[in-house]
């Protein structure tokens, strides 16, 4: 992932060794549907008029998806030994032993960008390969919605529908290379 897996060293091939680019921990989908209790058969506006007409027979439904960051690797572009060889951008940084997650991270910096460094000039790098976990998403959208009755079998239903209830902001790519002004930063949303 993050343009295209090749080796930063095809003699070294056991230094490759790390998560798949699609690897995600975590993964929930939930969906609900909530009849609401009024109207006819149901808890209040039992009797009939023009509330328990107008109110009865809606329904509340959902959806909730949350999910973990895919894995990115911290790489170096540019490196002229690098682009000598046909291969630029799959240089990785090298790995100074800090914690690379942050407790909160933010849109300027999503990870620890002192874990990683640029590697002296004609060397590999020392970073692992997919070592830097992305941004989860967290969504929940809703709707609410009527059926009524027409004519013999015949019916028509109102549906309102919100996308992204809470109104979060879902941040998807971040630059993981090393030697870019915005290195750390999210740099998209979903």
């Amino acid at each position: 992932g993050g343009g295209g897996v090749v080796a930063q060293n095809d003699k070294d091939l056991e230094a490759e060794w790390g998560l798949s680019s699609f690897d995600q921990r975590h993964r929930v989908s939930s969906s609900f549907t909530w009849e609401l209790p009024f109207g006819p058969n149901r808890r209040w506006l039992t009797k009939e008029g023009w509330a328990a007409y107008a109110l009865g027979g809606w329904a509340l439904g959902g959806n909730l998806s949350v999910s973990s960051g895919t894995p990115y690797t911290a790489r170096v572009t540019g490196d002229v030994t690098d682009v000598g060889r046909g291969t630029n951008g799959t240089l990785r940084a090298n790995y100074t032993g800090a914690r690379i997650s942050l407790a909160h991270p933010t849109i300027q910096r999503f990870f620890n960008t002192s874990a990683f460094e640029l590697p002296a000039s004609g060397t590999f790098g020392s970073a692992g390969r997919n070592t830097i976990v992305g941004p989860g998403a967290a969504n929940l959208n809703m709707s609410l919605q009527k059926s009524f009755s027409l004519r013999g079998t015949r019916g028509l239903s109102l549906r309102i529908q919100a996308n992204n209830v809470l109104n979060r902001a879902q941040w998807a790519g971040i630059d993981t290379v090393v030697n870019s002004p915005t290195f750390g930063q999210v740099t998209s949303v979903r």
